[in-house]
């Protein structure tokens, strides 16, 4: 087993509150006509739906009560097959779940996985340009200006995106806007770039920090500062950059 699969049973299992023990289980029953398979049997399974649990490995028996969850890896301790040619596989300490509602392929692990760290990265991106964008708070708004001596709004987000990850989004709105994947607003998330205006015509741009506020260099006479979205000035769409 690879050390992502490890590492995914540990968060997984545990999240599930069903304690993944492999071998030495306790309460393993097994109904009357089972047949217990030790050949190829897999080391782990994952749910590709909602799955129920069962106290023995046939459906004619009782349920736990429990359920697993839809892309959850579990370990295997042992694999059976019921009377009428179902597989079954023990899980946790106390359960068994068919074989029909989860995948021996750990492909699906593994993307799993492989999301989850590309949300966290994703994540991290978006805290550095906000750290990045607050550094500049109280910089006055420069009509034109691209850096620390004064920013209009687009030098601004230019300027923090480029800082923060060396990444370049344009140097004007209409530029920024085909830096990423447009979105509502409703849909932005912590490290987008709002736009004021119609696609293709936009006036003005920000940071979008997350709980419904943001940060723009806003205007002549003003400087660059944190602001909540309102009815009076609500952004027209978002995009994601990260």
């Amino acid at each position: 087993m690879n050390t992502k699969i490890k590492k995914s049973l540990i968060s997984f299992t545990a999240a599930a509150s069903l304690a993944v023990t492999g071998l030495g289980m306790t309460g393993l029953t097994t109904h009357a006509a089972t047949q217990i398979i030790t050949d190829n049997v897999p080391s782990v399974v994952t749910a590709n739906k909602t799955a129920m649990l069962y106290k023995t490995p046939s459906k004619d028996g009782d349920t736990t009560g429990r359920a697993i969850a839809a892309n959850t890896p579990w370990a295997v301790g042992q694999e059976a097959m019921d009377d009428q040619g179902n597989i079954w596989y023990f899980i946790g300490t106390d359960a068994w779940v068919q074989a029909s509602d989860v995948t021996t392929n750990t492909e699906a692990t593994q993307s799993a996985d492989d999301s989850a760290t590309q949300a966290a990265t994703t994540e991290s991106a978006a805290d550095t340009v906000i750290s990045t964008a607050k550094q500049y708070i109280g910089t006055p708004y420069v009509w034109g200006g691209k850096t620390p001596s004064g920013f209009d709004c687009s030098g601004f987000t230019s300027y923090v995106f480029n800082e923060a990850l060396g990444k370049s989004i344009g140097s004007y709105t209409v530029a920024q806007e085909g830096a990423g994947t447009q979105e509502s607003v409703s849909q932005a998330s912590a490290g987008d770039l709002l736009f004021w205006g119609s696609k293709g015509s936009t006036y003005h741009v920000a940071i979008y920090l997350g709980n419904n506020q943001y940060i723009a260099a806003p205007k002549p006479g003003d400087s660059v500062k944190v602001a909540t979205i309102s009815s009076y000035f609500m952004p027209s769409f978002a995009v994601k950059v990260l």
